[in-house]
């Protein structure tokens, strides 16, 4: 992971008061609860944005057993769209250009870690748990 990463990362997860849910983890159950033009949401939504924005095969890769590849912070834009990137770069406390450094990081890794066995899911009611996982797995979460 990038030291820029890393320290955005760092200021994610670590922004909140203990006991509250990390900036990042609100932003990546938005990301989750987003719809594709079917009206789907959840992995399957995501996998449809990241088709239609060029990166299907690498998409694939994030469901599949093998290694993940790369996406661009510029698929990232146009999967999810440039209001969106700004609102959840506002929402996070950071820049448009650093929320979609920080997707194009995450999401893969949210995706991969959601498919394990190379199975999309159901839409989950408990996603935060499955997030806050992914997000130790990312670097952790700062404890007071």
């Amino acid at each position: 992971m990038s030291g820029m990463l890393g320290q955005i990362l760092g200021g994610l997860l670590g922004g909140g008061q203990q006991g509250q849910q990390s900036p990042l983890v609100g932003i990546l159950e938005q990301v989750l609860a987003t719809k594709d033009n079917n009206g789907n949401t959840g992995v399957a939504a995501i996998l449809s944005r990241f088709q239609a924005a060029g990166a299907g095969q690498q998409a694939q890769s994030w469901v599949g057993t093998g290694s993940n590849q790369p996406v661009s912070t510029d698929q990232v834009s146009e999967a999810f769209g440039q209001d969106q990137i700004e609102a959840w770069a506002n929402q996070a406390g950071t820049t448009p250009d650093a929320m979609r450094q920080v997707l194009s990081e995450a999401v893969p890794h949210m995706v991969d870690h959601l498919t394990p066995e190379g199975q999309v899911p159901t839409p989950s009611a408990n996603l935060t748990g499955l997030l806050q996982g992914l997000l130790g797995n990312l670097g952790g979460t700062r404890q007071a």
